[in-house]
Order: C-alpha cells, then structure tokens, then sequence
C-alpha cells in the first residue's frame, strides 16, 4: 500500500532537505532510499514505476578520481538522434492526413484523439531520453563521482516522482496544443504548420523562456519563504534524469505550464513547433539532471552563444544541485542571464583550455 505525505510531513521533510544542503560539504548526508533494495516484486506500484528511474548500478558508486579531462560529445551526433526521435509523431499525422481520404469521417484528428497521440508519443520520446541518458552516465561516468555516487529518490518521493511525471506529460502535451492553436484540419507540414526557419523560432523560444525560468528560479533561490516552493527539487545533489521533473505543485504549475505560456507570448510558435521545442526542453532538462561526465553542449544554441561564453553544458546544471540553497547558474538553456547578471559559477572540470 501507497501512502501519501501530509501537510505537516511534506514540511518536517523539507526542512530536514534545507539544513542537509545549506552545508556544501555535507557529502555523507542523505535522504532514506531503502525502495531500491527491496526485490522488484515486493516493491509497490508506484515504485515499480520508480524503477525506469534507476541507472546502471555503477553511477551508484565512488568511483576514483578520473585523471583525464571529460571529453568532448559529438553534439552532430545529438542532433541526429533528436531528429529522429522527435520527427515521428509529425511523420505519422502527415502521412495519415494524405493517405485516409479527405471524404473519410476519420480523415482529420479530433483535438482530443491528437492530445492523446501526442500525450503517448511524448512518453515514448521522454523514455528513449531517460535510456539514453543512463546509457551515457555508465559509458562516461558522472561529475564529482570521486566524492559522491548519484542520488536515488528518496522513499517519501516515490510517488511525487511518479505524479509529477504524469502532471509533466499531460500540462506540455495539452499546453502545446493549446497554446499553439492546434487546428485540425492542418498537417505538419513544413512551410505551413513548421515554419522552414523554426530551428531559429525554437531557439528564440528557449531564450525567452530561459529568461522568465531565470527570473523565476533566481527569486525562489534568494528569497527564503519562496525557497519552500523549490527545495523538494533539491532533495538530491547528485540527481538522475527523470529526476528533472520532481517538484512540487506550485513549481509544476510555474514551471510546466506558466513559463511555457510566457515565452510563447514572446515568441509564438504553431502546435508541431511546440512539439519539437519541448522535446527538445525536456532533453536538456534531463541532460542538465544526468550528471554525464562530458563535454556536452545545447543541442541548438551552441554555436550562437558559444563565441560570448554563453553557452550551456551538462556540468552547469549539475553544480547547481551541488551548490543547493546558495545557488549560481540559475539558467536551465543557456548561461545568457547567468552571465549578464553575475550568477555564473566557475566549471570544475569542463574547464576548455
């Protein structure tokens, strides 16, 4: 059986997070996590679903201090892959709208028949993403893992785990089509529904968007009564992928849904631009969570900021967590912000010579 965590609970659970992580240093600290030692079949539901969470055992483990420099991923190689995870679901509409006759009932899809196939093509893409990622933290290993192994989600976030997933999965797949105007009777189609220029559409997207994240994540960092908002996403230092989406309801519904929602004021993109840019949000999501011991840039935005030191790598994220309450790269796309207003944090060992 599944309990859930009271009022009072969730806050005794905080608290504890806080003053673990006010101390940078506070290695040995963690929050309980005996789920992952029970066989899989006296696990419970929802930790059975917990299970795509974990990584390959040795990203759970010191490992010794790694002499060489981390190297340099092949960001060509990346791009390849999100191209041909994200085209799919747009191929599929594509092709069924020109093969099932316009005079068929079934020709156009109903807003909630295409909610749904998108919802399950979201799923499919996030756990090829979650695969990926723990394929790479096993191949390269993980930052600082000479001092400290990945964190596992701890018990009392088990089934928030679980929820925030689905809140994240259903809130973009809804929002985008929402927000992007979703019309039934129009394809994906590039020229038409995707602009031939969208890669330059979704990269100022996320620019927008890693200006109001920023704003946001800034402030709930500094001012202490909002930390509360914020800190169950800090329940780990050392975090894991899909431990990208493990928040809180106030979080979810500023970071999934409001966030999303300004930036496309900013920058207004159809339903299948939406599509492509938050597969590619939840990828550098997960990436910034996955702690891969490589050089490993935005898969768009690289050679734009890369000239002003500007732009983003896995490592910046990752010492985020490890700073926790004090902060320092407070952006999740790029490090524009982070650097126009001082919160930017020396790398450790993504260090370019």
């Amino acid at each position: 059986m599944t309990t859930t965590l009271t009022k009072t609970e969730t806050t005794e659970f905080l608290n504890e997070i806080e003053e673990i992580y006010e101390k940078p240093v506070a290695y040995q600290l963690r929050a309980s996590s005996k789920w992952v030692t029970k066989p899989f079949k006296e696990r419970t539901l929802l930790e059975r679903a917990a299970t795509l969470e974990l990584a390959s055992k040795k990203v759970y483990a010191i490992k010794p201090k790694n002499p060489n420099p981390p190297p340099e991923h092949n960001i060509w190689l990346e791009r390849f892959w999100l191209s041909y995870t994200i085209s799919p679901a747009l191929i599929i509409q594509a092709l069924w709208y020109h093969f099932v006759p316009e005079t068929n009932y079934f020709h156009t899809w109903h807003p909630i028949f295409a909610f749904l196939f998108y919802l399950v093509a979201f799923l499919i893409f996030t756990l090829q993403l979650n695969h990926r990622c723990h394929y790479y933290m096993k191949y390269y290993g993980t930052f600082d893992e000479d001092k400290r192994s990945r964190d596992y989600v701890p018990d009392k976030l088990v089934p928030r785990l679980i929820l925030s997933l689905f809140i994240y999965l259903i809130v973009r797949t809804g929002g985008g089509l929402i927000i992007g105007g979703y019309d039934r009777n129009s394809p994906p189609s590039l020229g038409h529904t995707i602009s031939w220029f969208f890669i330059v559409k979704v990269g100022l997207w996320l620019i927008a968007l890693d200006f109001f994240f920023y704003s946001y994540h800034r402030t709930v960092h500094t001012v202490p009564f909002l930390w509360k908002i914020h800190s169950l996403h800090h329940c780990t230092k050392h975090p894991t992928p899909l431990q990208s989406i493990l928040a809180g309801d106030i979080q979810d519904i500023i970071e999934i849904l409001l966030i999303p929602l300004a930036s496309s004021l900013v920058v207004p993109l159809t339903t299948h631009e939406f599509w492509i840019a938050q597969c590619v949000l939840i990828y550098t999501e997960a990436g910034g969570h996955s702690g891969i011991r490589a050089y490993w840039p935005h898969a768009i935005l690289y050679e734009v900021l890369k000239p002003f030191g500007m732009e983003l790598c896995l490592e910046d994220h990752d010492l985020h967590h490890r700073y926790g309450k004090s902060g320092m790269n407070y952006g999740k796309q790029t490090r524009i912000f982070d650097r126009l207003f001082g919160t930017l944090s020396e790398r450790v060992e993504c260090v370019q010579k």
